[in-house]
């Protein structure tokens, strides 16, 4: 629950809220039956996802199957205040764009450094209402989306972020 913190929660309901037919996936290790998908289902009920556009997992079986998940995403969104990092790089591989809200500490800035140095800075947010807009913006760009989708693991191949 660490990275599911009250904000995160509240810009993703916005986020998922602001783009008509989107669904918010979550993958976590665990038993999706757990209460933790109670926790979840209500918290972003209260920010106005209704149940039927969440998809709540409890971990794939093999890591190939948890990859496989991001063939399913358009858009991933950086948790706040402690980005994914590990999550942010498999989405990024996975040829799934990340939005990133660029906090004040190391665990708050990871997105940002991993979208830097893949020439992305324009995912990255300085506010809360940016971070929202940009992740709206980025789902309704289907071309953008569709070539980030082929391009981001020659991106990620070639980069800092391997050496």
């Amino acid at each position: 629950r660490a990275q599911l913190s009250p904000v995160t929660l509240v810009l993703w309901s916005r986020g998922t809220a602001a783009v008509p037919d989107s669904g918010l996936l979550l993958d976590w290790q665990g038993p999706a039956d757990a209460p933790l998908s109670s926790w979840l289902t209500a918290r972003l009920a209260a920010g106005g996802i209704a149940p039927e556009r969440l998809e709540l997992l409890g971990g794939a079986e093999s890591v190939e199957g948890h990859l496989a998940l991001y063939r399913r995403m358009h858009v991933a969104l950086d948790p706040i205040p402690y980005n994914g990092t590990t999550t942010t790089c498999e989405a990024l591989w996975m040829g799934v764009p990340v939005v990133s809200l660029s906090g004040n500490t190391a665990v708050s800035r990871g997105g940002f450094s991993q979208l830097s140095n893949l020439g992305l800075p324009d995912l990255v947010a300085h506010s809360e209402d940016e971070y929202v807009a940009i992740a709206t913006k980025l789902a309704g760009d289907l071309t953008r989306l569709a070539a980030m989708r082929h391009t981001l693991r020659a991106r990620v191949e070639k980069s800092v972020l391997m050496a």
